[in-house]
């Protein structure tokens, strides 16, 4: 794509042109119609139109990237990946920290709620199966462990 569009731009420079890009592409109506000040007014509004429309579109694309940061102009995605680093005000009062601190708990209990849902759901899936034979393994290797500390403990007696 790149290659063809390098190619199609070398070309360009390399030809001469002989002929009024209007009058090669609308035929006598489009020079005639430059000369004609509602056309050419029409024109020139289609060029600010187009104009606003490409800044606009680079500056929000800018805006979303972040590269205008340094003039203070962040965007929300990125403010609401920390809240550390980007809010204002760091001094939380006694109610604010409860509610931060209920809030993640509540978080906490949805995601292991959700979680324990989508295991249900998937109970039989081959995935699910080689989990609960690692977690059998695991706990296996935890009861072997302590099966020795408590003979060991008789023994030393």
């Amino acid at each position: 794509m790149v290659k063809v569009i390098l190619f199609l731009f070398t070309i360009s420079f390399c030809t001469q042109l002989k002929s009024n890009a209007f009058s090669e592409v609308f035929g006598s109506e489009g020079a005639a119609g430059i000369e004609n000040p509602k056309t050419r007014s029409l024109s020139y509004t289609l060029q600010y139109a187009t104009l606003a429309g490409s800044l606009g579109y680079i500056l929000k694309s800018l805006h979303d990237s972040n590269f205008l940061d340094p003039l203070g102009l962040t965007p929300d995605s990125i403010e609401n990946l920390s809240k550390l680093a980007y809010k204002k005000n760091l001094l939380l009062d006694k109610h604010s920290a409860n509610i931060i601190s209920v809030n993640q708990r509540v978080d906490k209990l949805n995601y292991l709620n959700n979680l324990e849902k989508t295991l249900i759901e998937k109970k039989y899936s081959s995935k699910m199966i080689e989990l609960r034979n690692n977690n059998n393994f695991s706990k296996s290797i935890v009861n072997s462990n302590n099966r020795n500390i408590v003979m060991e403990r008789y023994f030393e007696e």
